[in-house]
């Protein structure tokens, strides 16, 4: 996922503490948000790392496939 601007920017910060264990009342308070709802809903946006596993492993093996298929030319 790509984020832009300064949300997407206030979003990694927030996922990355939330991800290196920081408590979610505490990310609110660095996002200086009146209300922790927003933070969780709206920012905080954790991944399972088994889940980005199997998408790198899903990723290389169709670059492996892409590269070994044999290219084919349309002729006019």
């Amino acid at each position: 996922m790509e984020w832009y601007g300064w949300h997407g920017f206030r979003r990694g910060i927030a996922s990355n503490l939330y991800a290196l264990g920081a408590d979610d009342k505490i990310v609110q308070r660095i996002l200086r948000h009146a209300k922790s709802h927003v933070t969780k809903k709206h920012y905080i946006k954790a991944f399972d790392p088994a889940v980005l596993a199997s998408m790198k492993k899903l990723e290389a093996t169709l670059d492996a496939m892409s590269q070994s298929a044999p290219i084919v030319h349309q002729i006019n």
